[in-house]
């Protein structure tokens, strides 16, 4: 009785890392689709403001920079994001070790996104599709 209690309180802490860390992941690739929606927005910023000085006949780089910096930011926080996305999988992998792994070449792949799963998984722990038996 107590073993399947252990398991039991196991299983609901996988679940809960593992519901935690794809809530964060998620709100992280969204946050990431937005900044990619802005930045494309600015680079057609760009093309305006630069048209609009050529048209007038002045130096069509200005008024340019600063935009280029708004579109380096964006960039460089698309990059903290995609980091955060790693040290999230990281820690999931610590937290919930390999206490039940099956040996290396036992897996089955999600047909969806091609992730390895142990083979007793019936849902992709990457992105939760059902997995063929």
């Amino acid at each position: 009785m107590a073993n399947l209690k252990d398991s039991f309180s196991k299983g609901i802490t996988a679940l809960n890392v593992k519901t935690n860390n794809f809530m964060e992941e998620n709100k992280c690739k969204t946050y990431i689709t937005t900044l990619e929606n802005e930045i494309r927005d600015l680079k057609t910023e760009i093309g305006n403001v630069a048209y609009q000085k050529w048209a007038s006949g002045a130096s069509y780089t200005e008024g340019v920079e600063p935009i280029l910096a708004q579109i380096k930011e964006k960039y460089s926080e698309i990059d903290r994001q995609k980091q955060k996305i790693e040290q999230l999988q990281m820690e999931e992998k610590q937290i919930l070790g390999s206490q039940n792994a099956a040996p290396a070449g036992n897996k089955k792949f999600c047909s969806q996104c091609g992730a390895p799963n142990e083979m007793n998984y019936k849902f992709c722990c990457k992105c939760g599709a059902p997995l063929s038996m």
